[in-house]
């Protein structure tokens, strides 16, 4: 794995990417079966390698192969095993027991909204906190934890807001891709038609944003870094409160005023701007 030094060091090397290894030792032909036959199951839910030598690795292992086949199971532990990974990285917690419950709300209202995909049903909140709720009950029961009672609190909060969040992503993309569900739909000439009205932008600002109020039809939006605030039009404005987060892209034309939203990363409810 490789990081960036935040620390102090010789000029030489201070700069330079930090890399991490490790080795795992298999001692007998057994365990090199056991590692491979991990490994392939792994991928079905393309947990990261570091996965397979860690305690949640081999548990996410243990709960899919339960239901080898379940669709809905399996993409949950691709978003769980891909917090755990990508978004934790050196500071995941050691153990299950040792979570705190910001490591549920996170995973809750930060990451899952980030890995959330547009789909013509919209079931993508209901089914994820749904393997949410089966999976800790798991964790209670087999890994002597107590956390159903933390994330059923945190579910009856997250629902009605997850929900919003997704129906405003399918929204936005649906406002750029009207046939994006069509079986004739050719992405590659909405994209072209999309970069060339984002190429006769002066001004562009790729960020995370927050809504803070809405003038009749025009969003106001603020960048949770730098605090500066943009006019936004053309946003689907009926389905966009106060507190919403906004990952994207806006861009504005020469001499002109209001901007506009180009492109949707992920839309958040307020708590997941705490882990951003």
């Amino acid at each position: 794995m490789m990081k960036t030094s935040n620390s102090t060091k010789d000029s030489r090397t201070k700069n330079r990417p930090e890399i991490r290894m490790w080795m795992q030792s298999i001692a007998n032909p057994k365990e090199r079966q056991e590692l491979l036959r991990n490994l392939e199951i792994s991928a079905e839910f393309e947990m990261r390698y570091r996965g397979l030598f860690t305690y949640y690795g081999k548990d996410l292992i243990t709960y899919k192969l339960q239901k080898p086949s379940d669709k809905n199971r399996n993409e949950f532990l691709r978003i769980l095993s891909k917090f755990m990974t990508d978004c934790l990285e050196d500071n995941c917690p050691a153990s299950w027991l040792q979570c705190q419950p910001s490591f549920w709300e996170e995973f809750i209202f930060m990451f899952f909204p980030h890995s959330m995909k547009v789909t013509a049903e919209e079931k993508q909140v209901e089914a994820f906190l749904l393997q949410l709720k089966k999976f800790v009950r798991w964790l209670d029961k087999n890994k002597g934890t107590s956390w159903s009672p933390v994330v059923k609190d945190l579910i009856v909060a997250a629902t009605p807001e997850l929900k919003d969040c997704e129906h405003l992503l399918n929204s936005l993309f649906l406002l750029d891709y009207p046939l994006l569900f069509h079986p004739d739909w050719d992405p590659e000439q909405d994209f072209e038609r999309m970069n060339q009205e984002f190429a006769q932008c002066a001004d562009r600002s790729n960020s995370i944003f927050e809504v803070t109020s809405k003038i009749e039809n025009t969003v106001v939006l603020t960048d949770i870094d730098t605090h500066c605030t943009y006019y936004v039009k053309g946003l689907p404005y009926q389905l966009i409160e106060p507190g919403i987060i906004m990952s994207g892209i806006i861009g504005r034309k020469r001499d002109e005023f209001v901007w506009k939203w180009y492109q949707t990363d992920g839309i958040y409810p307020q708590i997941g701007k705490n882990y951003m």
